[in-house]
This record gives structure tokens, C-alpha cells and sequence, in this order.
């Protein structure tokens, strides 16, 4: 009998080995790794003029700002005298367009828009009010 169980205890400990916890360990690095460089290849992990800003960028126009990323896009816009600047928020999260003094936006949740004239020249500095690190410029000729 003391063979016949330890036939069973070596059975059992070559099973353990197989199980998936061992797997997963011995695996962990390769697909971690592997993630790594999927992520970066679908973000466009190289030079040049990719990212969210350079595409935020061209697709907003003349006096369009896109709210993404907890961003405005573009960060600095120089438009005439007379414009409206549109603001779109793309963002899940609810944002605010404010100049102190100047203008004020109600929360903007996701698709809504904000416009706001310019018409005196100058450059207008402005931020989210709901999260103050967001800050932008408007520079009018």
C-alpha cells in the first residue's frame, strides 16, 4: 500500500502542475509584454504627428474647440474679431467653459455646446470650472 499511495501523491503533484494557476505564472510575462506593444502599436506609439491633440486639432475648424481627454482642443486658437468659438464637449464627464468676467457656460454634458462672440481683440485665457487644470487661450486679432 505505501507505493500505491505514493504512486497517487506524484500523480496529483505532476496534475498540480498542469493546473491553470501554473499557467497563468508561467505565462504572465509573455502576455503582459504582448499587451504592451498591442497597446502601443494601436495608439501610434511613435514620433511624428499622431495623438489625440494633432487629431483633435484637425478635426476641430476655425473657432471650434473639442472638449476631450479632459483637454480643450486645441489648447491655443487665434481667430478674428467677430468670431463664435464653439465649444463641443466629447468627454463622458460634464465640463464648463469660463473667463471670469467674461463668459460663463452652463455644465456641458456629452454632444452639448457652448458658443461665446468675440469682439474686441486680445487674448482670453479660460478653464474648465469644474476641473481648473484645464486651461486654454483665445487669441483674437
Amino acid at each position: 500500500m505505501p507505493g500505491r499511495s505514493r504512486a497517487r501523491f506524484r500523480f496529483r503533484r505532476k496534475v498540480f502542475h498542469m493546473c491553470p494557476i501554473s499557467l497563468v505564472r508561467r505565462w504572465r510575462v509573455p502576455v503582459i509584454l504582448l499587451a504592451s506593444i498591442l497597446t502601443l502599436a494601436a495608439c501610434g506609439g511613435g514620433g511624428g504627428e499622431t495623438g489625440s491633440a494633432g487629431d483633435g486639432a484637425a478635426a476641430a475648424g476655425a473657432g471650434e474647440v473639442i472638449i476631450e481627454g479632459f483637454n480643450f482642443v486645441p489648447e491655443t486658437i487665434e481667430v478674428p474679431t467677430g468670431t463664435a468659438v464653439t465649444w463641443t464637449n466629447k468627454d463622458t464627464a460634464a465640463h464648463t467653459v469660463v473667463d471670469e468676467g467674461l463668459f460663463e457656460s452652463e455644465e456641458l454634458d456629452q454632444g452639448e455646446t457652448f458658443s461665446f462672440t468675440f469682439d474686441t481683440p486680445g487674448e482670453y485665457s479660460y478653464i474648465c470650472g469644474i476641473h481648473p487644470y484645464m486651461t486654454a487661450t483665445v487669441t483674437v486679432t
